[in-house]
């Protein structure tokens, strides 16, 4: 079956080689990388992207820790953390994907793309970290770093307000206790309620990390329109 696949598939995997620079010698795992488990599931593969997207996610906080560690030497630990947050954050790995227009390539279910999977950051910033653990495995730490640093670490980053950090420091400045946060799987969405000193947001989203990220923020700006602080 995968051989199928990679055959069917062989000019959108070509064209993508080409936009990234790098070429697999095992066009499987850049397949596996581009595959969403909606995808999966319709099909009837045994894998997905995700554990490529466990190691992507691995190798690419050490990688971009480092890089910052060796070019910062005055910096604190806390100052090192929140500017490797920027860019491991999942805006910034979402940034990183349409920046090579990886959304045209992944492979979808028929429900996925129809709800806008496609663009949609989670899924980009999932797809990235797996192509990165993708590169890894396929050509070696040297080749994964080196694309690393072409796209994310040399690229123009935009600066992303990380509201669930923000979230914490207001916290700690107002001496309130710090914010409860309880999530829980209903279908195929995430149910997230942040919780604090009685302010409250429940978001859903199609993952943990999206829905707290929008929980966190519409609590703090709650909390910054109260106290007229922020």
């Amino acid at each position: 079956m995968l051989a199928s696949f990679l055959e069917k598939y062989k000019g959108r995997l070509t064209d993508l080689e080409k936009k990234i620079g790098y070429t697999f010698s095992n066009k499987a795992l850049l397949f596996e990388a581009l595959v969403h488990r909606s995808f999966a599931a319709e099909e009837g593969l045994s894998f997905d992207n995700e554990r490529l997207e466990f190691l992507g996610d691995a190798f690419i906080n050490f990688i971009i820790g480092f890089d910052i560690f060796k070019r910062e030497p005055e910096s604190t630990e806390g100052e090192l953390t929140k500017k490797r947050s920027q860019l491991v954050r999942e805006e910034a790995l979402a940034w990183a994907a349409r920046s090579i227009r990886l959304g045209d390539y992944l492979f979808l279910g028929k429900g996925e793309e129809k709800q806008g999977g496609r663009n949609r950051d989670s899924n980009l910033a999932d797809a990235f970290e797996a192509l990165v653990g993708a590169i890894l495995v396929d050509g070696g730490i040297v080749k994964a770093r080196s694309f690393l640093r072409k796209i994310l670490i040399r690229g123009k980053v935009p600066a992303f307000e990380d509201y669930k950090t923000k979230l914490f420091e207001l916290c700690r400045e107002m001496s309130y206790p710090l914010p409860v946060c309880v999530s829980k799987k209903e279908g195929s969405t995430v149910r997230v309620e942040i919780r604090v000193n009685g302010f409250k947001a429940v978001i859903f989203g199609t993952t943990k990390r999206e829905a707290e990220r929008i929980a966190a923020e519409v609590v703090y700006k709650r909390m910054c329109g109260a106290l007229a602080t922020c």
